[in-house]
């Protein structure tokens, strides 16, 4: 049996429109401002998000961002995650000094007052010493060891820095 090339292309619109519902609700303005590169990069800033979105791709991540992965829009744990695993190596480094760019992004991502940086910088280099004291350590893969970053970020975000960072 032979299937109608319109069949195919009504299937996939239908399975595009079910998969899509969550982010139906993000308006357009919404979409340049909380997806895709700029809205990673720039959360405080609407404008320059909606501006570095558009500069680097016309916004075509920040719409597909919107309609493959929704929760990665909203800030919180996507972008955490997402985060850490792309910027690990340079997190390592900055975590074990105490500061670095890539660290005070990772702050910013979890909605840390700067109020509250210093301790949970400190903190965070407490458990971070820990996990490189774990004798596996060097035999994890990259992305273990991000997960076991972020694993332990969201304890203290939930912990001990409720009133700080925001943990969702």
């Amino acid at each position: 049996m032979r299937l109608n090339p319109w069949h195919g292309a009504a299937l996939t619109l239908g399975l595009l429109t079910v998969w899509a519902r969550p982010a139906a609700a993000r308006d357009f303005d919404g979409i340049y401002t909380e997806c895709g590169l700029g809205g990673l990069l720039m959360q405080n800033s609407p404008g320059l998000a909606s501006c570095t979105n558009f500069t680097w791709d016309s916004g075509t991540t920040a719409i597909s961002s919107n309609i493959s992965s929704p929760d990665t829009c909203s800030g919180g744990r996507g972008r955490r995650v997402s985060f850490i695993h792309g910027a690990y190596p340079l997190l390592e480094n900055e975590i074990a000094r105490g500061n670095g760019k890539n660290l005070t992004t990772l702050l910013a991502l979890s909605g840390c007052k700067d109020s509250a940086r210093a301790d949970v910088t400190r903190v965070l280099r407490k458990d971070f010493a820990a996990l490189l004291g774990d004798p596996g350590y060097g035999s994890q893969t990259r992305y273990e060891r991000a997960r076991a970053l972020y694993e332990r970020l969201q304890e203290r975000l939930v912990s001990d820095f409720a009133e700080s960072c925001v943990a969702g």
